[in-house]
């Protein structure tokens, strides 16, 4: 009987944690890299939202609007000021994150202003970023900035999204272009 149970074919000792030793090998360079790849993905929403509101600000600056009662043409700006929102610091907190999923929870009230509405801008799912929008000028001296901001692993250090658009220069009262800056600043993109 002795005999019969050293012939059953198995793995050793040895050939387990040999075994055990690669998969933790394999785990200590998957999981970095996992984890970088979920941060950058978290981070395109920001890329995506800043895009549209460029196309926003562009829509807006070159769309000839008159007073209300006079028709008087309105000079080629941006629009107003926009405070961050959802309101707050970031959206790991209690008061935008209900389910405590890390992301602020979707409220289209948030939306609900003047300076998103003239943008043609709302997020109707949940977000990683509160978006600020601000602009001053008119003409060739208009320029706006929109920026996103987001701690992506509720560590208190932000991620910044910044885009800056300018009026172009040559713009009139009878033709507004827009300018857009070369690229997004970003900072701390994948904290």
């Amino acid at each position: 009987m002795l005999k019969n149970f050293r012939n059953e074919k198995g793995f050793t000792l040895i050939e387990l944690m040999i075994v055990v030793a690669i998969i933790a090998i394999l785990a200590v360079v998957a999981v970095p890299q996992f984890t970088k790849y979920m941060r950058s993905a978290k981070a395109a929403e920001a890329n995506e939202m800043l895009d549209l509101l460029k196309k926003g600000s562009a829509s807006y600056y070159s769309s000839p609007r008159a007073e209300k009662g006079t028709g008087k043409k309105i000079e080629c700006q941006f629009p107003a000021n926009a405070i961050g929102t959802p309101t707050g610091t970031s959206c790991c907190i209690d008061q935008n994150d209900a389910d405590n999923d890390e992301r602020c929870d979707s409220n289209p009230a948030n939306w609900n202003n003047a300076t998103w509405s003239a943008l043609k801008f709302a997020i109707t799912d949940q977000h990683y970023f509160l978006y600020s929008y601000q602009s001053s000028g008119i003409y060739g001296a208009a320029v706006f900035t929109a920026e996103a901001n987001g701690d992506l692993d509720c560590d208190t250090t932000m991620s910044t999204f910044q885009l800056v658009g300018r009026g172009d220069p040559k713009s009139t009262g009878a033709e507004c272009d827009m300018q857009g800056s070369a690229a997004i600043f970003r900072d701390n993109e994948t904290e």
